[in-house]
C-alpha cells in the first residue's frame, strides 16, 4: 500500500518499476487514486507498433459497467477527451472540452452516472519506442479545491504517465528486448537529477558546469535511448532498471 505521506511520489514509482503484471499496475492505480483524493485514473494505449488490434491496452479505474457500456457502444469514436487527446501534444484539461453540443452533453451525463468524475487532466504520451497514449485522472472535489492542485497535478503526473506507459507497455509484450543503452557517468547523473524535478539551470549549479554542457548530456543521452524528451528517457532508464529516482 502506498504510503500518504511526502515520499509517496519516490514509492509510486518504485512500485511502478516492480510491478510484475497489469493486475498489479491495476492495483497501484487504485492506490495512486486514494492517496491523491482522485475519482479515476485512465491509461489508454492509442497505438503500439506491431499491435493488431485498435485500441491495443486499456488499464482503468472506472466503475466496470462504465467500462462495458464505453466498449460496447464504440465510445472510442465519440469521447471528447479521446477526440481532442489524440490531437494534442501538451496536457489537456476537461474545462476546455466541448460539453456544449448534443452528443458531448449526453456523454457526459451517463459518464457522471457512473461517477467517472467531473473535473479532469488527460496527459498524451509519446513513447520512446512510437508509442502513443493518453493518461488522465480525474476529481469529484470541489472546484475551487480542485484549482488548487491541478497545476501540481500536472506536474506530477506528467512523470508519473510516462512510468507507467514504459512499464505497461513492457509487461504487454510490446517491449524489444534489446542491449541496455550506455550512457555515460555525467548523462547518468544529469537524467537522474532530472528524475528529481531539478531544472536545467538547477543541474547545472549542482554538477558545477554550464547549462549549455547540461542540455548537451541530456540531449545525447535521450538520442542513445532513442527518447524524444527528457520525461521519455526518464521513463525508459527507470523501466531498464538503470535509473532509481
Amino acid at each position: 500500500m502506498i504510503a500518504n505521506n511526502d515520499d509517496c511520489y519516490a514509492e509510486i514509482v518504485t512500485q511502478i518499476g516492480e510491478a510484475k503484471s497489469l493486475a498489479a499496475m491495476q492495483k497501484i492505480a487504485g492506490e495512486i487514486c486514494t492517496v491523491y483524493n482522485l475519482a479515476n485514473i485512465a491509461y489508454h494505449a492509442l497505438y503500439i507498433p506491431g499491435a493488431k488490434v485498435f485500441n491495443p491496452i486499456l488499464l482503468l479505474t472506472y466503475d466496470p459497467g462504465w467500462i462495458a457500456r464505453y466498449k460496447d457502444n464504440d465510445y472510442f469514436k465519440i469521447d471528447p477527451v479521446v477526440v481532442s487527446g489524440t490531437k494534442s501534444f501538451l496536457p489537456l484539461d476537461w474545462a476546455n472540452l466541448d460539453r456544449e453540443s448534443a452528443i458531448a452533453r449526453s456523454f457526459f451525463a451517463e459518464a457522471d452516472r457512473y461517477h467517472v468524475g467531473r473535473q479532469g487532466i488527460t496527459l498524451p504520451v509519446r513513447g520512446g519506442g512510437g508509442e502513443r497514449a493518453l493518461f488522465t485522472i480525474t476529481s469529484n472535489m470541489s472546484m475551487r479545491e480542485w484549482d488548487k492542485r491541478r497545476i501540481g497535478y500536472m506536474k506530477e503526473f506528467q512523470m508519473i504517465a510516462h512510468y507507467m506507459h514504459d512499464r505497461i507497455v513492457e509487461l504487454s509484450g510490446y517491449r524489444d528486448t534489446k542491449p541496455k543503452p550506455l550512457l555515460s557517468a555525467r548523462e547518468m547523473t544529469c537524467l537522474e537529477f532530472a528524475a528529481q524535478g531539478a531544472a536545467v539551470k538547477q543541474i547545472a549549479g549542482k554538477l558545477k558546469i554550464t547549462d549549455r554542457a547540461v542540455r548537451l548530456f541530456l540531449s545525447s543521452a535521450c538520442a542513445k535511448l532513442d527518447c524524444a524528451n527528457i520525461h521519455q528517457a526518464v521513463a525508459k532508464t527507470v523501466s531498464l532498471e538503470m535509473l532509481r529516482p
